[in-house]
């Protein structure tokens, strides 16, 4: 029976039932104003604990705005029956859900969605289903398909230490579900933290982010690594993430809402941030659907912010400036409570005209910009190319006849990385330790006599040759300070016989265009651009063996060490690309 709370602000129903077509029931909050309404509704679906406040306390702020905010459990997570998998249930449980917001005595009968991450994904499956009472989305920190840059960072390379960690924090609720011991017990650990508020609570996130990086860590060497004894039973799909490598493949499609791009017409407020490890599918999702919507009305009701932070809503520069601003911002002046009060209440008659489509923060500056689309029209796409002239650099001037670099890429001593991108999870990475590995290739500018806007997606075009036929060529674009601080701007992975009709020639030089993904930020005066070429960041991406086997497969720990030569003559200049803004 749910559990009813009224005062004079809010009635609150807790532990309501809420049944799908089949029978399953989900466990179900809802909190809207007192009064008979009826109201517009919010819906957030999410898998993760209830326990700790945060979305019943975002979920209130909202309802006293004149909205019934709905909270409910994904499918067999903390008290919704039935069986949990990531996504795959979401579409039509996200249509059932939504129908019945929108069908309530106390609804209008216009549903949007919100949240953050796996809430965000779980708009998207909604959306492939398109119940008829959805009327706007607004998904922070996400993309809209698992099988690009997000679960794989890149075709063909899984983005290891998320999908791993993620998998194993996911296997609590389902143990003490099932009444068995965790076999993850620092997860568990974790979980309990979590359920205490410690997403909120700077010393317990810390803890908590030590015990699932020890917990994670301890799980890279199992071979196959798919077969991961911990992650067998409780979190299946992680073989199955694991076994999908082809973002094609009917398995990723089904859950894909950029492969039904054509059919979604609805508006759309997409948030992001700089150093989120979903940064790009977030503003591949604006891209597409700005640019070529199914109907006008789709391409104009899209809206774009792009902050500092992270996938913590944490900024990681020296240089951040910390009243910048949350992206967890529901009050009624924040952006997506604007957006909201246009589309779901009819209000604010001039939203279209006067809210600006883009809205951008440029890092090193540290200001807000608005914009009217994205990529920036009075972008000019600059080349640095790289050279080697005594000393390795990066360079306006087009090179001549220069000889390849070279380096011994060997995956038993791969480059180090942290669990995610984006210096999430407080996993930092000594950039000064890598650049003196003899694997990894480091060219820089001089010190700039003038600053230089770097606003918008970043480009590697890289000629190489491997003495394998299967390896990776990894990239990343870095902010040296004047006091010599290494600070990582956005980066990039390739992996050579992925998606190749023939296999790569040994010893053939290739060209790569490798995705460093975007940002926007300003290299100062004084300030260098460097560029680190190698061929791993273990865990962040999977490692290749050089093998042609995957570790996720393979049965073995064998490695083959791969001679790699990086071109940059007069017929292969290796360049990067940047996105340079006018100043």
């Amino acid at each position: 029976m749910a559990d009813v709370t009224d005062t004079a602000e809010l009635v609150v129903e807790n532990d309501v039932m809420v049944p799908m077509r089949d029978g399953v029931r989900l466990r179900t909050d809802i909190f809207r104003p007192a009064g008979p309404g009826p109201f517009p509704v919010l819906l957030q679906r999410y898998p993760y604990t209830p326990r700790d406040g945060i979305s019943a306390m975002f979920a209130k702020i909202i309802a006293r705005q004149g909205y019934a905010v709905i909270v409910q459990s994904c499918r067999g997570r903390f008290g919704s029956e039935g069986e949990f998998y990531p996504l795959v249930p979401d579409v039509e449980d996200g249509y059932d859900a939504v129908e019945w917001a929108g069908t309530q005595p106390w609804s209008t009968g216009r549903v949007g969605m919100w949240g953050m991450s796996y809430s965000g994904f779980s708009q998207w499956a909604a959306a492939i289903a398109r119940p008829p009472h959805l009327t706007a989305l607004a998904p922070f920190t996400c993309g809209w398909d698992w099988s690009d840059s997000t679960w794989y960072y890149a075709p063909g390379v899984l983005h290891l230490g998320l999908t791993l960690s993620w998998s194993g924090l996911m296997t609590t609720e389902e143990a003490d579900r099932r009444g068995i011991p965790s076999p993850l017990p620092g997860f568990a650990a974790g979980g309990r933290l979590m359920d205490e508020g410690g997403l909120g609570d700077p010393e317990k996130q810390a803890e908590l982010l030590r015990l699932e990086m020890a917990e994670t860590r301890g799980m890279l060497d199992r071979r196959p690594l798919r077969d991961a004894a911990e992650l067998r039973d409780l979190a299946p799909w992680f073989r199955d993430h694991c076994d999908h490598d082809d973002g094609n493949d009917p398995y990723w499609r089904r859950i894909s809402a950029a492969a039904h791009a054509d059919s979604i017409d609805l508006p759309v407020f997409h948030l992001a941030g700089w150093y989120d490890f979903f940064a790009k599918g977030n503003l591949d999702v604006y891209t597409t659907l700005a640019h070529h919507g199914a109907t006008e009305r789709t391409r104009e009701t899209q809206r774009l912010v792009v902050g500092p932070w992270n996938h913590n809503c944490a900024q990681i520069r020296p240089d951040a400036d910390q009243n910048a601003g949350m992206f967890v911002d529901f009050g009624p002046d924040a952006p997506v409570m604007r957006f909201f009060a246009h589309h779901l209440k009819g209000e604010l008659p001039d939203y279209q005209r006067e809210e600006p489509p883009v809205r951008l923060y440029v890092m090193g500056d540290n200001v807000w910009r608005e914009e009217r689309e994205w990529p920036l029209a009075r972008t000019r796409w600059t080349p640095y190319y790289l050279r080697t002239d005594g000393v390795r650099s990066l360079s306006t001037r087009a090179p001549g006849d220069e000889e390849p670099d070279r380096y011994v890429y060997d995956p038993s001593d791969p480059v180090p990385g942290s669990l995610r991108t984006g210096a999430t999870y407080g996993d930092p990475v000594d950039l000064d330790a890598v650049a003196g590995r003899p694997d990894v290739l480091v060219y820089s500018t001089p010190p700039l006599e003038a600053e230089i806007e770097v606003t918008g997606p970043v480009t590697l075009e890289l000629w190489a040759s491997s003495s394998v036929e299967n390896t990776d060529f990894t990239a990343k674009l870095i902010d040296v300070f004047p006091d010599g601080a290494a600070v990582p701007v956005c980066q990039g992975v390739v992996r050579t016989g992925h998606g190749v009709t023939e296999p790569r020639t040994p010893g053939t030089p290739y060209r790569y265009e490798i995705s460093l993904w975007s940002t926007s930020t300003v290299f100062k005066a004084g300030h260098r651009v460097r560029l680190d070429i190698s061929s791993s960041e273990f865990p962040t991406y999977d490692l290749n063996p050089n093998t042609g086997e995957r570790i996720t497969h393979a049965t073995t720990d064998r490695t083959v060490p791969a001679q790699q030569r990086v071109y940059h003559d007069e017929l292969r200049p290796s360049r990067l690309v940047l996105p340079v803004i006018p100043r």
